[in-house]
């Protein structure tokens, strides 16, 4: 039989181990909490910094491309501080892609993705943003924009749950990248207890830094 003495050290060992649980959840933000972090440091990211960094990620593009020979390359307007890779779109069209533009078609519903000829005009989709008119296609190589990352290819996005739905049911054939700027990086342990059953981690994270081939 245990001494008294034995007792009240397990309950001790016991509350210790749940009072470290409790305070490591505790230092663990929300989703919401983490966005709303990373939305305000991006925002006051230097102008210089911030065109630098959207070439280096260009750049970086360039590579995955030229590794994976897609047939059709999905970009993304970009909104408010977004990485703007608008330089990018010529290039590709001079090259010969395929260019599409996702369009949000409806609230709860995935993304459709349009063919955008060269120069061709844009229209507003169902949330305002510049959308493609041309033919629905699925991309092999989907370029996604992200507020946060973190290594693991965990990407927090605006918490519309737009791409969420739509990387659900993405074919096999088509490959992700994330983008990014460098100073949004989550640590992978936050990522690892926030990340949901449906968070579908990108096959490549594109920063200002570096390029991640994450799967």
């Amino acid at each position: 039989m245990p001494t008294a003495k034995a007792v009240l050290s397990g309950r001790a060992r016991v509350a210790k181990g749940a009072a470290k649980a409790s305070s490591k959840a505790a230092s663990v933000p929300t989703k919401a909490a983490l966005r709303k972090t990373l939305l305000h440091r991006r925002k006051v990211i230097p102008a210089d910094l911030r065109s630098t960094t959207q070439w280096k990620i260009i750049n970086h593009l360039r590579t995955v491309v030229a590794d994976l020979s897609p047939t059709t390359v999905a970009l993304y307007t970009a909104s408010g501080a977004e990485p703007d890779l608008a330089a990018y779109v010529a290039e590709l069209w001079r090259e010969g892609q395929t260019v599409a533009l996702p369009r949000v078609v409806g609230q709860g519903l995935p993304l459709v993705f349009n063919v955008w000829p060269p120069f061709g005009a844009l229209e507003p989709d169902a949330l305002g943003l510049p959308a493609a008119t041309g033919p629905e296609i699925w991309p092999s190589l989907m370029v996604v924009p992200m507020v946060g990352y973190a290594r693991n290819g965990f990407r927090l996005g605006m918490g519309g749950g737009f791409y969420d739905r739509t990387l659900a049911h993405v074919p096999r054939q088509c490959r992700t990248v994330g983008v990014c700027f460098t100073e949004l990086e989550i640590p992978v342990p936050v990522a690892q207890a926030l990340a949901a059953p449906h968070d579908i981690p990108m096959a490549y994270i594109a920063t200002g830094k570096e390029l991640i081939k994450v799967a």
